[in-house]
């Protein structure tokens, strides 16, 4: 086992925080204690069963010492962070801002685990943003936290793809799976006391606003495959509306473009060889499937008037 004391955070109920346990674990890191978050009002996109051993399980099987604070900036709190003696407090998946009393603790600074590449999707859902911008690829950033959100050093970089017609899920799998060699290294880098660190360019910062409903209306000022990748993340959730009502998007398709003229009106749906299609900037997006608010299956023909 190494020697590093190591504080870990994270949440019940997050996969980001059991699968990255469980590569700790295998790598033998000395966790002497957990900190859990509060569920209550956790904001989360991924939807799936996590099939790992979650945080408290881990505590009980292993006889871990575990707290779930309630505020954490409550001086009795800090105090028991203090008495652990850790040397690195290790953060994955812990929904909370951690204030500077917290920061100063370990001698050895506090690391995070963010489920993008920073600067680019700093903040919350990481992976809903990078699909719903159409990014090309993702990763895993390993960084110290400091007073500001998702803008502390770089420690260690993972870079997977993103296909098209990801889920949330399937591209977290990935991304999550390129985090074991980053482990490895950093148990090694930790008991070595050499860390390696790299400032974030900061003019390519790109922070993630909480989602609101209107982020699910498709805005046909994207390209095609851009809008198609929305779908594809989440079917059934985005939406258009035509004449006033709501209509879901459960499956559609890109079509390429065959005729030359471009004078077509923003959000309309157009008929074209049997087929309803909406015209983006690339390419046409073709609507396969679509259902009412209440779940009632709509042929796509009757949306055009």
């Amino acid at each position: 086992m190494y020697k590093t004391k190591i504080l870990f955070f994270g949440t019940r109920v997050w996969e980001l925080t059991s699968r990255h346990l469980q590569i700790f674990l295998k790598y033998n890191a000395n966790i002497i204690g957990f900190i859990e978050a509060p569920v209550e009002n956790i904001s989360t996109t991924v939807t799936k069963e996590d099939p790992y051993e979650n945080i408290s399980q881990v505590s009980s099987r292993l006889n871990i010492p575990i707290h779930c604070p309630e505020n954490v900036k409550d001086p009795d709190f800090i105090n028991i962070l203090k008495n652990f003696n850790a040397d690195v407090f290790i953060v994955c998946g812990f929904q909370f801002f951690l204030p500077r009393d917290i920061l100063g603790i370990p001698p050895l600074g506090v690391i995070n685990f963010h489920s993008s590449l920073l600067p680019r999707h700093a903040g919350m859902h990481p992976g809903f943003f990078t699909i719903w911008h159409g990014d090309k690829e993702s990763g895993m950033a390993v960084h110290f936290i400091n007073e500001d959100l998702d803008t502390g050093d770089i420690i260690y970089k993972s870079k997977v793809p993103v296909f098209e017609g990801d889920t949330i899920a399937s591209l977290y799998d990935r991304i999550w799976d390129s985090s074991e060699p980053l482990i490895k290294q950093l148990l090694k880098d930790l008991e070595k006391i050499s860390l390696p660190r790299k400032p974030q360019d900061m003019t390519k910062y790109f922070y993630n606003y909480e989602i609101s409903e209107k982020d699910f209306e498709l805005d046909f000022r994207q390209p095609a495959v851009v809008l198609y990748g929305r779908v594809k993340m989440m079917p059934g959730r985005f939406y258009i509306i035509i004449a006033g009502k709501k209509y879901f998007i459960k499956d559609c398709s890109i079509i390429k473009e065959h005729i030359k003229t471009r004078k077509f009106v923003l959000g309309r749906p157009y008929k074209s060889n049997g087929n309803v299609l909406f015209v983006t900037p690339r390419n046409y997006l073709k609507i396969e499937e679509i259902v009412t608010g209440d779940g009632k299956k709509v042929n796509p023909l009757k949306l055009i008037t």
